[in-house]
């Protein structure tokens, strides 16, 4: 892990702004290291807690499929504006002959308008069971709409999606449940992506600030932690796993208070993305202790 790191280290902080190199740079991290690690790679070359988002998302997707190609920008696309449920999402997959056509909206979709190449979208068949297609984001009947807000990560845009009957070949009907397979499971993916993603960012603040590495060892010890847990564990949460991630945020939260400047500001900001799977963790971690 300290080897990913230095050779992180080695490279310029990417923005936004940088997003041809971030492609790059996510190709050839993909093409070298496992989901995980890539996600340390691209963390530590993030510029903020936004392109560390980023990177670990982009890592949770190739958990996902791990097919998507690996200079492709890709968004999992499950939200709707009013639904609880999965189940009461509005989003469908129906069939007229050997054609398939998805119809519906999806609220909070990344990198739409002008970065997205590839969008993985959850609906409903015609028996009513969830299944997970994908699509490019440049298909023919695909609109872009106003979002859901987020508060948080403001430096990485998103807009909202319609599907206007927008037609799809057998072949881009990933053969899993979209619920079992995708839906759940891409909340652990994400969970420990983000984390590790967002450790690494922190970590290079830290060591840029005048920190060195013996300093941070309990800090790179825990990254190496979650590192070996997810090999362990890779296709969903364990017990082992929920004291881990809670310790990742109280030592982000701790040694953010050691950051300064605009980064110390974004962190504040940014922060909030990580709170947000608390309340599915809690509902996970006490099903598993049943």
């Amino acid at each position: 892990m300290l080897a990913i790191l230095q050779h992180a280290l080695q490279s310029p902080q990417l923005h936004f702004s940088d997003i041809l190199a971030f492609r790059e740079k996510l190709s050839s991290g993909f093409k070298q290291y496992s989901t995980g690690y890539n996600a340390i790679y691209l963390g530590a070359q993030s510029a903020t807690p936004g392109m560390a988002f980023l990177s670990g998302y982009q890592s949770a997707i190739r958990c996902l499929d791990a097919c998507c190609p690996h200079d492709e920008l890709a968004a999992f696309c499950v939200s709707e504006k009013g639904i609880k449920k999965p189940w009461d999402m509005s989003t469908r997959i129906s069939t007229s002959g050997d054609v398939y056509n998805l119809e519906g909206q999806k609220g909070y979709v990344m990198l739409l308008p002008n970065d997205l190449d590839r969008m993985y979208v959850v609906a409903k068949n015609q028996n009513n069971e969830l299944r997970c297609v994908y699509l490019s984001a440049s298909s023919q009947g695909l609109r872009v709409t106003s979002s859901l807000k987020a508060p948080f990560v403001e430096d990485i845009p998103h807009s909202g999606v319609r599907f206007d009957t927008v037609q799809i070949s057998r072949e881009q009907l990933l053969d899993i449940d979209g619920h079992q397979q995708a839906n759940k499971p891409f909340r652990y993916w994400e969970d420990v992506h983000l984390a590790l993603a967002m450790m690494a960012w922190m970590l290079r603040e830290l060591l840029e600030s005048g920190k060195n590495l013996l300093e941070l060892e309990d800090f790179v010890g825990l990254i190496c932690q979650l590192i070996e847990n997810f090999k362990q564990q890779p296709d969903y949460y364990s017990p082992a796993i929920f004291p881990l991630l809670d310790q990742s945020h109280d030592f982000m939260e701790k040694y953010s208070e050691e950051l300064r400047g605009m980064p110390r500001k974004r962190w504040k900001k940014d922060r909030l993305l990580l709170q947000m799977g608390q309340k599915n963790r809690h509902l996970v971690r006490a099903k598993l202790a049943q």
